[in-house]
């Protein structure tokens, strides 16, 4: 499981160009969820580019996506197999 915006990240994923381009497009494209994310017009391209380029540091590189993995482990099999 990937969690972002924690305080120690464990990971990171470099976004620079078409990857942000990309998210930046689906985002946009789900305005009924964008709807719901707070007061005032939210705009994807400045809040994922603002995003980005606060983890883009910690990779050397321009924009990325920082957060922490967890495994997830199961004694035996899941509970989905049981």
């Amino acid at each position: 499981m990937a969690v972002a915006g924690t305080d120690r990240p464990t990971h990171g994923v470099d976004v620079t160009g078409d990857p942000l381009e990309r998210g930046i497009a689906s985002l946009a494209a789900h305005a009924e969820y964008t709807k719901g994310l707070g007061a005032g017009a939210f705009e994807p391209r400045p809040f994922l580019t603002w995003a980005a380029r606060q983890g883009g540091p910690a990779l050397g590189v321009e924009a990325a996506v920082l957060f922490d993995v967890h495994q997830l482990a199961f004694e035996g099999p899941p509970p989905w197999e049981q």
